[in-house]
């Protein structure tokens, strides 16, 4: 046996079409969103407005993981050539407090490329 239940969706349940600042999910939703390389490419204003409505659309219990990666300086790190913004872990944590949401916990990943910048995990309620 795989392992994985007959009924189980092979592809995802619902797909969006649209930029992250024009989603607006349904309320009380979703057990788990998870943003992977993407919070780069919102404005802060965009991201703390975003944050606020992925809270809403959490089921009770429900969580926000953040996987993305941090610059190393205290500050943030434009990229022009790709209209990107590397945050600080410290710029994040802002971010996460202005959206109102609780960090319940971070890590950094372990044996990620030197040359890269690091790789940051945050869980949010």
């Amino acid at each position: 046996s795989s392992g994985i239940n007959a009924e189980w969706p092979l592809r995802p349940g619902e797909q969006h079409c649209c930029g992250l600042e024009d989603f607006y999910p349904p309320s009380e939703h979703y057990d788990l969103v998870w943003l992977q390389w993407v919070i780069i490419y919102l404005s802060d204003h965009d991201f703390i407005t975003l944050l606020q409505r992925l809270q809403k659309s959490l089921a009770p219990g429900g969580l926000i993981i953040i996987k993305d990666n941090i610059s190393c300086d205290s500050d943030c790190i434009p990229d022009y050539d790709d209209s990107s913004v590397t945050r600080s872990h410290r710029i994040l944590q802002e971010i996460i407090s202005k959206a109102g949401l609780e960090l319940v916990h971070t890590q950094e990943e372990l044996n990620f490329p030197k040359e890269l910048y690091p790789l940051r995990y945050y869980v949010l309620k």
